[in-house]
């Protein structure tokens, strides 16, 4: 694993450290979002990267399509949990992974008109050298201002990266695609709305048909469509419920997702 390790991160340095500074110097997204919208963003700081942080190992992201890569990384990873059911361990790494991945890509257009270059042989994977947790991106250049509808916009998102990465780790796990892309929409749904919060109820609008339609422009189906469902709680303020559960309420000392989970036992 090592060696594969060292050998992705000697390629993935080639192209950034190439990469031109972009957005008057700055070569992390967190900062640019931050001094678009205020430190309501700080969060995004150290997340999408141009050049790799300290302490991390770094992998090209379409390495975790290979098997062997990809459950080295899990057996790191979930060391701590075992003996736990391995999919809820590769489930709540990729709770990690897509959190960071989606919350920024969505974040750089929605605020940002940015389109970010994500596509999953296009970047590069931070990991905590100790625990194979994951940390950041590292991205080629901070993309282009473009004025695009979200489909097109989130494009190299959802079906360059989460679609082939998803498909892998499926197979690799033998976990349900389904639950990946619930992973994955979980985030992607909640930064748009909370987007609409923060800044303008226009932007979550905007958002909106990424999980409304049921297929894409080209006429393929959309697997964010109905990943989750619009409820209420007893006090009648609206929440998002998944539609399959992410298996993260069996670890140990992992708390369940509360009301956004279809199973009573993983509400707790």
């Amino acid at each position: 694993m090592s060696e594969r390790l060292n050998s992705a991160q000697a390629s993935s340095k080639q192209p950034i450290s190439s990469a031109s500074k972009d957005a008057d110097g700055e070569r992390d997204l967190g900062a640019l979002l931050v001094h678009h919208g205020g430190e309501k963003y700080g969060f995004c700081r150290g997340k999408f990267l141009l050049d790799a942080p300290a302490g991390c190992d770094v992998i090209a992201c379409s390495a975790l399509c290979e098997a062997d890569c990809f459950n080295s990384i899990i057996d790191r990873y979930g060391a701590k949990f075992l003996p736990a059911d391995r999919r809820a361990i590769v489930s709540l790494w990729t709770l990690y992974y897509f959190s960071i991945l989606t919350i920024n890509t969505a974040l750089a257009w929605l605020e940002l008109r940015r389109c970010l270059p994500v596509s999953l042989d296009e970047v590069s994977l931070c990991l905590d050298r100790e625990t194979a947790t994951p940390v950041s991106f590292l991205l080629p250049n901070l993309g282009q201002v473009r004025e695009l509808d979200i489909h097109a916009a989130i494009r190299p998102l959802v079906r360059q990266h989460i679609e082939p990465l998803a498909n892998a780790i499926s197979h690799h796990a033998h976990l349900s695609g389904k639950l990946l892309w619930g992973n994955a929409a979980g985030y992607l749904d909640w930064i748009i709305d909370e987007t609409g919060r923060q800044s303008a109820p226009a932007l979550a609008e905007e958002g909106a048909p990424l999980f409304s339609d049921p297929t894409f422009p080209d006429g393929e189906k959309n697997p964010l469509c109905g990943t989750l469902r619009s409820m209420q709680d007893e006090s009648g303020l609206p929440f998002k419920r998944r539609k399959v559960c992410c298996l993260r309420y069996c670890l140990p000392d992992i708390g369940g997702c509360g009301l956004s989970c279809p199973l009573p036992q993983g509400r707790q």
